[in-house]
């Protein structure tokens, strides 16, 4: 099998070369992606989220049409593996015979390993493919997440080559949506990046329908009665119950910053105003992306979770 390895948080157009590469060098379509959970900065304290969560992730697999996606679990005994010994349990549990390393890759213990030293690593048991990639300062997890949390989403989906997303459930908020004639589905935010406050054009998949929704991210400033960030989308064109559902969220574009308002009319003037704007940058972006959302759409009802199980490097010894 070839494979190619990394951390990816998030596939971006950097990635999709590596996976072209893959593609056309192996043999019956038989190639993977190797990556870990959580993520190895996020072990190490040094990140708070990942781009996306693990079941997200699988998602991507299956959008990518990656035929397998190996995740090992990053613990202390993998941490402490040599590249030649997570070379070697590649080589004894996958039959991995290539791999496919970009200019930026590192692996294995104080990350010694790279794409100049595989050959000697491997020894000549795995054909190994070099390639200069892209430009980290355009293309790069780093960069995409620093957009994504200062709200900059049309930014992010010109690195990734996709709107950013979340796949969350709908849990209980105030219900005071509902009061002012614009309810909302609260979004579970637990464990996860966030981009900043602010209201934002979405992409609401629904009973196998794109809708567009209004999301604003804060605190409701206006009533002073939430202290913790909450994230809630008002869908324009549905009507229904759906708490306790999963959705799947696009985000398209910001459309601007948390305010506080003096009166509640106040607040409601704006909304509807920022719900007119919603709907038509909806309009527009959900043709831009429309590939996407159409593979997207077929892929997310093809099965309940996308998380693959996590491998245990014990296991493998």
């Amino acid at each position: 099998m070839l494979i190619t390895i990394g951390s990816f948080d998030g596939f971006h157009k950097g990635h999709e070369k590596l996976f072209e590469v893959c593609r056309q060098n192996s043999q019956n379509n038989d190639w993977g992606i190797v990556t870990f959970s959580p993520h190895p900065s996020e072990y190490m304290g040094k990140l708070n989220h990942s781009m996306f969560t693990l079941n997200e992730r699988g998602f991507l697999s299956e959008i990518f049409d990656v035929p397998k996606f190996l995740v090992f679990k990053f613990d202390e005994a993998f941490k402490n593996l040599s590249a030649e010994e997570f070379i070697n349990i590649l080589v004894k549990n996958f039959q991995v015979d290539g791999i496919v390393a970009g200019s930026d890759f590192h692996f294995g213990r104080e990350r010694l390993g790279n794409a100049d030293s595989l050959e000697k690593i491997c020894g000549g048991r795995i054909k190994i493919f070099k390639l200069e990639l892209f430009d980290k300062k355009i293309y790069s997890s780093t960069q995409a997440r620093e957009k994504i949390s200062s709200g900059e989403v049309e930014d992010v989906q010109k690195i990734l080559g996709y709107p950013f997303f979340m796949i969350s459930n709908v849990v209980h908020g105030n219900a005071r949506g509902r009061t002012m004639n614009f309810p909302t589905a609260n979004i579970n935010l637990k464990n996860r990046i966030v981009p900043a406050d602010g209201v934002y054009s979405t992409a609401v998949l629904i009973n196998h329908e794109w809708h567009c929704g209004a999301l604003s991210i804060g605190n409701n400033p206006t009533f002073g009665d939430v202290h913790e960030t909450r994230a809630e989308v008002f869908i324009t064109d549905f009507h229904g119950d759906i708490y306790g559902s999963e959705l799947l969220i696009l985000f398209l574009k910001r459309v601007r910053g948390i305010q506080t308002f003096e009166t509640r009319e106040a607040l409601m003037t704006q909304i509807n105003h920022d719900i007119e704007t919603c709907e038509e940058i909806f309009k527009l972006k959900t043709l831009e992306a429309k590939k996407f959302l159409d593979r997207a759409q077929e892929i997310y009802y093809t099965k309940k979770k996308f998380a693959p199980e996590i491998i245990n490097i014990k296991s493998c010894l």
